[in-house]
């Protein structure tokens, strides 16, 4: 198997890591992958990641319930029940955000079609990326949606998006870099995008550590806090100009990682844990277990690092 081994930082090009801990992928393999932090930025990374070419078998399971409709078990009925209230936040918050003129988005990860559907109903002109031949039948069988594959990123013209959005999609991208980068092409001088990410200073990313379900080795290759992500959008010319809180993942990711620690009752136990730790980001937003970062284009580029 084809490993990535990552010797610079791609946040902060720091070259000095320690390790983090192990972490198992529950889902698919079994497999134990380390998680290493950069000493100079704290941004953390699943080091030896499989590459491009030999990562699809990490994804073939009915458990990635990201690519699959399934609601069996408590686990999947909560999490399709969040993402069905989710959509009309996350529609409400493209609005909020993007230039009043706006009308065309471009949805990376589209999955198995909903919010793309959704945006195609309030009226706009939607284009979807998604990797997953299986996921973009799916979305043609269910919503009647053609999407593209991965490759067709890099082949959108300039300046041509008014929004791009990415749930829960960069921290699987490979070439994180290169892709920031695209992002800034792609998106007209006034256009907005729209991110959002697991958050490894989160309450309950603490609480549960090797554990915690969204790191999501090896499908999860990069991951990011608040601070360390700013940086990163920063060295692309982008200014995080808000950040909101996606609370209910709390919730669903609590019940994994209690699932993942073996727990007696676990779903139940997470549930509970998953009710505090929601409370608590009602008081403090930023360690929420996912958020959404609000970015725009800087009129005056700085160096990249």
């Amino acid at each position: 198997m084809i490993n990535i081994h990552t010797e610079i930082c791609p946040v902060c090009g720091g070259k000095e890591f320690a390790k983090k801990f192990s972490c198992k992928d529950y889902s698919v393999s079994k497999e134990a992958f380390d998680l290493y932090t950069c000493n100079d930025c704290g941004f953390a990374f699943t080091q030896d990641f499989p590459s491009e070419t030999e990562i699809g078998r990490y994804y073939e399971s009915s458990d990635y319930i990201s690519h699959s409709d399934t609601e069996q078990g408590l686990i999947n009925k909560l999490y399709h029940w969040v993402r069905k209230t989710a959509l009309k936040t996350k529609a409400d918050i493209v609005f909020k955000y993007s230039a009043p003129e706006s009308t065309t988005l471009l949805d990376i990860g589209v999955g198995t079609g909903y919010f793309m559907n959704e945006m195609r109903s309030r009226k706009w002109i939607v284009t979807g990326i998604e990797a997953s031949e299986n996921a973009r039948a799916y979305a043609k069988q269910k919503f009647n949606i053609d999407t593209q594959c991965a490759e067709y990123l890099y082949q959108i013209p300039r300046a041509n998006k008014d929004v791009i959005t990415m749930w829960h999609v960069l921290e699987h991208m490979e070439n994180l870099n290169m892709v920031m980068d695209r992002l800034h092409e792609i998106l007209k001088d006034s256009g907005t995008a729209v991110i959002a990410l697991p958050n490894k200073a989160s309450f309950d990313a603490e609480a549960y550590k090797q554990y915690w379900a969204a790191y999501d080795v090896p499908r999860h290759l990069w991951h990011f806090s608040p601070e360390d992500f700013e940086l990163l959008a920063n060295k692309h010319n982008f200014d995080v100009v808000a950040v909101e809180p996606m609370y209910f993942d709390s919730f669903y990711i609590s019940m994994l990682s209690q699932k993942y620690k073996g727990t007696f009752c676990g779903s139940i136990i997470g549930l509970i844990k998953g009710g505090i730790y929601y409370l608590k980001n009602l008081c403090n937003h930023k360690k929420s277990s996912s958020l959404i970062y609000i970015l725009k284009k800087r009129t005056k580029p700085t160096n990249n690092i």
